[in-house]
């Protein structure tokens, strides 16, 4: 098996179905396709099941970090690829991130995914960079992307952290760049669901700042 593609889920009905379609229809050989069901209380893991080759269903909503960690354990592929399940046909791109990591020019590939109408103010992203930076010494312009593909020589260091939900980008990030690995970004048309200005916009992000600064606090002590 040469790729996995592992894509968490959580009531994520509305989007998989044409996110896990465009990816078959790309036909790509040697690719597993791993859904994780995050504990979801609509019809996703029944729709997922019908489309891909591996599904994992945890009973309970545990969070994107632990939904990753089940697949990344499960995963059979030379190389690995997150993705986020509300891609739809953007999703094809991630062949493209797969390139410079299989060239050997990086050793992490994130996609940078332009602001739509719909985005927020960036606050979380740019506390992130902040940190992140604070951390490594190095400044991304998506260190929250869930678009990202990595060599799986890495997933020793990543399965042996507890990544907190939504912090779980800006932590295995700088995991990664502490543990000497290359970063790439790379500037593509992939797009997914934005929530606005909204309350549950803001409710989203003012949740995963928290995570993330929960996340962080606990390794820094």
């Amino acid at each position: 098996m040469s790729v996995s593609l592992v894509i968490p889920a959580y009531n994520e009905a509305k989007y998989i179905v044409q996110t896990l379609a465009y990816i078959k229809k790309l036909g790509e050989k040697d690719t597993e396709l791993i859904v994780v069901d995050d504990g979801s209380t609509d019809e996703t893991a029944s729709l997922a099941r019908k489309m891909a080759d591996q599904l994992i269903c945890l009973r309970e909503n545990h969070g994107k970090g632990f939904a990753l960690q089940a697949g990344w354990q499960s995963a059979k592929g030379e190389y690995i690829v997150c993705l986020d399940a509300d891609l739809e046909k953007s999703a094809l791109e991630y062949v493209e991130l797969l390139k410079p990591v299989k060239a050997q020019q990086t050793d992490i590939c994130l996609s940078i995914i332009q602001p739509g109408k719909k985005a927020g103010n960036g606050f979380v992203k740019k506390r992130v960079q902040k940190l992140i930076y604070q951390q490594t010494g190095m400044w991304l312009e998506a260190p929250l992307s869930g678009q990202r593909a990595f060599h799986r020589k890495w997933l020793p260091i990543l399965l042996k952290q507890h990544y907190e939900g939504f912090a779980v980008e800006a932590q295995m990030t700088i995991d990664l760049l502490k543990a000497g690995a290359s970063i790439f970004e790379l500037q593509t048309t992939m797009t997914h669901r934005e929530m606005g200005k909204s309350l549950k916009g803001y409710t989203h992000r003012l949740k995963q700042w928290w995570q993330i600064e929960k996340q962080l606090r606990s390794v820094r002590v």
